[in-house]
Parts: structure tokens; C-alpha cells; sequence
């Protein structure tokens, strides 16, 4: 059987050079914490462009399927490079987010008739946090 006999240098060249590796690995997939915070921005959007501004459902739901539907193909594009579960996991957070605010909150804020901004705001932050958790979940290595 043979041995494996590492002189010093190689042993140094082939730790810098995993080291290296890894540092690439990171720089690879930092674009996805950027597809997360843009898709929490879009949600965020769409919930106070609706409730706080005024403006029209369907115009602000097409603009809101318009520009995920860009930063989705965008991610599937780079999918290769995306966290172990990472896609799967922040498609979940959006569909958890679009339920949690259409079907829960913002009903039962028109219920109790909420009238202030603020509340909507907050509707808004706590529905979209699933998707905002998606960030740190994605970091680990």
C-alpha cells in the first residue's frame, strides 16, 4: 500500500488553495441574498402600494408579477450557485406571504376597520418576514 508523503509547501499550497475555493463558493452565491431582499422589497411594495397609497389592485398585482417574475428567471438562471434549498425554500416564504396577507390580515384589518397607515405597515412587515427569513437561512454553509 502506498503512502502519502506531503512535504510542508504542498501541505500550505493545498489549504490556501481550499481556502480559496471556499472564498469563490461565497462570492458565488452572495447574489442570492440579493434576490431575497429585492423579493421582500416587492412584497412590501405591493402591500402598502395597495393598502397605504391607494393604488389599484390589479395594476399593483401586475407590477408585483412583473418584476418577480424577472428576479425568479434571473434566479433560476443561477440556480447552479443557489444555497441547498434555497429557491425552494424562499417559493415557499412568497406563497406563505401571499396567503398570510390576502387571505388573514388584510381582511381582518377591513373587519376591524383600521384606519391608520401604521397598521398597515405592520401587516405588511410581519406577512413579509417569511420571506425576509429566507436571508439568514440561506447563509449557512
Amino acid at each position: 500500500m502506498a503512502e502519502n508523503h506531503f512535504t510542508y509547501d504542498d501541505a500550505v499550497s493545498r489549504v490556501s488553495t481550499s481556502q480559496e475555493a471556499g472564498a469563490r463558493a461565497l462570492r458565488a452565491v452572495r447574489w442570492f441574498r440579493w434576490f431575497v431582499a429585492l423579493q421582500t422589497v416587492f412584497a412590501l411594495a405591493f402591500t402598502l402600494s395597495i393598502d397605504v397609497f391607494g393604488a389599484p389592485y390589479w395594476t399593483a398585482f401586475a407590477l408585483l408579477l412583473l418584476a418577480s417574475a424577472s428576479v425568479w428567471a434571473t434566479a433560476y438562471r443561477h440556480s447552479l450557485s443557489a444555497p441547498r434549498h434555497g429557491l425552494r425554500n424562499t417559493g415557499i416564504a412568497v406563497a406563505t406571504w401571499f396567503a398570510l396577507y390576502t387571505l388573514m390580515l388584510d381582511p381582518a384589518l377591513q373587519l376591524v376597520g383600521a384606519s391608520s397607515p401604521w397598521w398597515w405597515v405592520l401587516a405588511g412587515a410581519v406577512a413579509a418576514s417569511p420571506i425576509a427569513a429566507c436571508l439568514w437561512a440561506s447563509s449557512r454553509r
